[in-house]
């Protein structure tokens, strides 16, 4: 058994490592480490502020911008701006969704397609909510409010999003979850959206504790799951929950993704806690799942 499972780790550790290698987006800037005041419960201001500068998107770093943008003084519609980025933060702070969507629409009509705009607006206004709070210019229920809005926002352009995707595939099926313990993460929504459009069955939006995941695994046959971790100080109980889940699940096979700031600044930690890969934006999530996927089909 012993030697089982030590063949089985060299095995994570060998796909690890073979995705480590293939073209990753630059390291994640520091902007991207806020918080996702979603659901939050009381805090304190210094709880909040831990929570604010590492959950709001996690797993969404812009690494795929163009350099500049954020500074951009372009006044035409197809650049998106700091001003505008702000802007759709307000709008999303004053709940005001006709607002934030008339802004997303002119800089698609003028060119900019809706996964750019996702991930160089829509995430960056998510950011700035955090950024708001941080700076004591936004209260926590309107940081909750504008998240909630922006989360509406995606839904509203989901149809335009998805009208190219390809047809689900039952073998590509996929569990995204926040870490057991965590708050959902407005960042696995988007996560969700990129991979819906590659073809895969995404279940996401649950915040279960270990052993209810575990037992949804157990029930249902997945390909993958991908954990959102937001606390750096649990590599250990990461490490389990890894570890609880592949034992549970009904696919021998499961390949895991990990995501969040701790993984994108220390790699190696993806071997550590037992994953197989790690992703730090949309697009490196979709690239990674099927690159996962493709290793682990003949075991499969």
């Amino acid at each position: 058994m012993a030697a089982v499972q030590d063949s089985q780790a060299s095995g994570r550790a060998d796909r690890a490592n073979a995705l480590s290698r293939q073209r990753r987006p630059p390291a994640p800037p520091a902007m991207a480490n806020s918080a996702d005041a979603d659901h939050a419960g009381p805090l304190s201001r210094t709880g909040l502020a831990t929570a604010v500068e590492t959950r709001v998107v996690p797993w969404m770093v812009l690494a795929h911008r163009t350099p500049n943008h954020a500074g951009c003084c372009c006044d035409t519609a197809s650049c998106v701006s700091a001003a505008d980025i702000a802007a759709l933060a307000d709008e999303a702070r004053r709940n005001d969704l006709a607002a934030a969507l008339a802004r997303v629409e002119c800089h698609w009509r003028a060119g900019l397609p809706l996964d750019r705009l996702y991930l160089e607006l829509v995430g960056p206004a998510a950011v700035q909510l955090g950024q708001m709070w941080h700076e004591d210019t936004a209260s926590m229920a309107e940081v909750t409010v504008g998240l909630a809005c922006l989360q509406r926002l995606i839904h509203t352009l989901g149809p335009a999003f998805h009208q190219d995707d390809l047809r689900p595939d039952p073998k590509r099926r996929i569990l995204l979850a926040p870490m057991p313990g965590e708050q959902h993460s407005f960042a696995l929504i988007i996560i969700a959206e990129f991979l819906r459009r590659a073809g895969w069955d995404v279940d996401c939006g649950r915040v279960l504790s270990l052993s209810a995941l575990c037992a949804l695994l157990k029930r249902e046959w997945f390909a993958l799951v991908g954990l959102s971790v937001s606390c750096t100080g649990r590599i250990d109980a990461v490490g389990g929950a890894i570890h609880a889940l592949r034992a549970a699940s009904r696919n021998r096979s499961l390949g895991v993704l990990v995501g969040g700031p701790l993984f994108a600044a220390n790699p190696d930690l993806v071997v550590q806690v037992g994953a197989d890969a790690m992703a730090i934006d949309a697009r490196h999530a979709v690239a990674q799942a099927e690159s996962l996927l493709s290793m682990l089909a003949p075991a499969s």
